[in-house]
């Protein structure tokens, strides 16, 4: 977080916070944390991203990162229970390091350090004794032994800390870094004077350069101003810049959070400004993050549906080859015509029966398979079975060819319209097109709370097929052990249905239930319960036992592989297996 604009910050979180409870700490991602506090009826949060190259501490603006809240591991669960309740006695910026500290009245404290690379959410008691810290970096881990002092990162040797430092001193400094001949003022500036970026340095010398007057006393002003509350950060960037965010519109590079508002900008970047400085901060971070977010769900979907038109094409040369085996389905059928027309004069060498070629004006022999031991007429039935099965098979095939043909250049006009999507909002209609194709991206629980956590998520392929049946429900069927249980007991709502065959291992199969409360048409009730069939160790039986029940009704069986679950309630229906029509399995996870 950039050094200058974390003055204003701390200053704003203190207003905010002081006399304020810590009410508990949440974890909303693998990096960032929302602390959550009251004073009087009023609830307070504050984001805290301890992210590598962007770390920030700030109110929260617009929606964050999506999914569960709940404490978040072992450091912040440890630190929700030992600081719930305690109030807030201050919050400053502590040192010339990016580290914001939260102090509580009996002393204790949560300390945000924000320095790229280093961030950490470190707790210390009253003592000033590290209890715990959210990170353990091998190259800071002896300032966080457990028990041991807590003590500030320490500033690189050769730095100038400007805080409180002269104009003169300042000027001096630069001055003594340009006549060793290793930088010139600005370098100097930007990476010898701690705590002032390049962006911070872009503007004392501009300012300089406008005004006559010295870098020094630039940055003295600039930041006694700040200290003072004479100027607040500000982000340049698009107008609503959230909404430009959520709509792919936004770069990271077409946006920037500044210390103070220059006096000249970039044409076509407009100020935006929250209510205070940490609202400011929120606004820009959260913009980034919405940003990258989006990025990284269209990378994924890029890349699943890259995986699925490899699949489509394998499947169809899969098919061709398949093709050439039915090359003559006709074959069969001539030699059990032949055996029948040439029962009498019909003699057997080996394996084989030597007949009259019934189609032949000649009636010259040819060599029919006839396997010994068996009667000439038994073994014309089956060459007459294999024909009509090379017949289907033959039929089937060329179906699948068309039907894959047609799916391919689908996923192919899709991964190309993929390619240029943008923003949140092209994200879900590409996933929702997706799902048409039997892609089971974006799979969630069916309540709508739900739902709503998973968008903007990165979008999930594991180990799904969906199926539609002919009333327009979604069937979704599990491909293993752990796959059935993830469907079971995370993706299906409570009141959908959940079908398996009876007493043999096969796939869970859940249907989704709009509503909730009415079962699904009974036609749906009897596909879903094929469709069980179908993928279970029973799909060679004529008829098959089917179990369902609500999912509510299903439980994990306590020390049972995945997937193994008891039955509080269910019903049987018997079916034949089989997948719905024109309905072949969707994607693989």
């Amino acid at each position: 977080m950039d050094n200058l604009v974390l003055i204003r910050v701390a200053r704003a979180l203190s207003s905010d916070l002081e006399g304020s409870v810590l009410i508990r700490i949440l974890a909303e991602g693998p990096d960032r944390l929302r602390l959550l506090f009251e004073r009087g009826d009023r609830r307070i949060a504050i984001a805290v991203s301890l992210h590598p190259v962007e770390p920030w501490i700030g109110r929260p603006v617009g929606p964050g990162p999506r999914g569960p809240r709940r404490p978040a591991g072992p450091f912040a669960d440890a630190a929700s229970r030992a600081l719930e309740g305690r109030p807030v006695a201050k919050v400053e910026k502590a040192g010339p390091d990016r580290v914001c500290r939260l102090t509580f009245a009996d002393g204790s404290a949560l300390v945000a350090e924000l320095a790229t690379h280093g961030a950490n959410l470190v707790h210390v008691d009253s003592g000033g004794r590290v209890v715990g810290a959210a990170r353990r970096p091998r190259s800071a881990a002896s300032r966080f032994v457990v028990g041991g002092p807590y003590a500030l990162p320490e500033i690189p040797s050769g730095r100038l800390v400007p805080f409180g430092a002269t104009p003169e001193a300042i000027d001096a400094f630069l001055a003594g870094v340009e006549a060793e001949g290793r930088d010139g003022p600005f370098e100097a500036l930007r990476r010898r004077v701690f705590g002032v970026g390049s962006r911070a340095a872009e503007l004392v010398f501009e300012e300089a350069s406008r005004t006559g007057r010295t870098p020094g006393e630039v940055l003295a002003a600039r930041i006694a101003g700040l200290e003072a509350g004479e100027w607040d950060p500000v982000v340049l960037g698009p107008p609503e810049v959230l909404e430009a965010a959520r709509s792919g519109r936004l770069s990271p590079r077409g946006i920037v959070l500044l210390p103070w508002e220059p006096a000249v900008r970039e044409p076509g970047l407009v100020p935006t400004r929250g209510r205070d400085a940490a609202e400011t901060a929120g606004l820009y971070h959260g913009a980034i993050e919405i940003s990258r977010r989006a990025e990284a769900r269209h990378r994924a979907l890029r890349a699943i549906l890259a995986a699925e038109v490899r699949r489509t094409w394998e499947a169809g040369r899969r098919v061709e080859s398949d093709l050439s085996t039915f090359a003559d389905p006709d074959r069969p059928r001539l030699w059990g015509e032949a055996l029948l027309a040439g029962l009498a004069s019909a003699r057997r060498v080996g394996d084989e029966a030597i007949v009259p070629d019934p189609y032949d004006p000649a009636q010259r022999e040819i060599a029919v398979p006839a396997p010994r031991g068996k009667r000439l007429q038994t073994v014309a039935e089956g060459h007459f079975r294999a024909h009509r099965r090379a017949v289907r098979g033959l039929e089937a095939a060329r179906a699948r060819r068309v039907a894959l043909e047609s799916r391919l250049a689908r996923l192919e006009r899709l991964a190309a319209r993929a390619e240029s999507a943008r923003g949140e909002d092209e994200a879900e209609a590409i996933e929702e097109e997706m799902r048409a194709e039997r892609i089971p991206v974006g799979l969630g629980p069916g309540t709508r709370a739900a739902r709503e956590a998973a968008r903007g998520s990165r979008p999930r392929v594991e180990g799904v097929r969906i199926l539609t049946s002919r009333d327009g429900l979604a069937i979704l069927v599990g491909r293993s052990g752990k796959d059935n249980d993830r469907l079971t007991f995370r993706i299906a709502a409570l009141e959908d249905v959940w079908l398996h065959a009876a007493g043999v291992p096969g796939a869970h199969v859940v249907v989704r239930t709009p509503g909730g409360a009415a079962l699904p048409p009974r036609g749906t009730l009897e596909e879903a319960a094929a469709i069980a069939a179908w993928y279970s160790e029973a799909r060679g039986s004529g008829a098959v036992d089917v179990v369902w029940a609500r999912r509510k009704h299903v439980r994990r069986k306590r020390g049972a592989p995945p997937g193994t679950v008891t039955l509080k309630r269910f019903e049987t229906l018997r079916v034949r297996p089989a997948l719905p029509a024109g309905g072949g399995e969707g994607a693989a996870g």
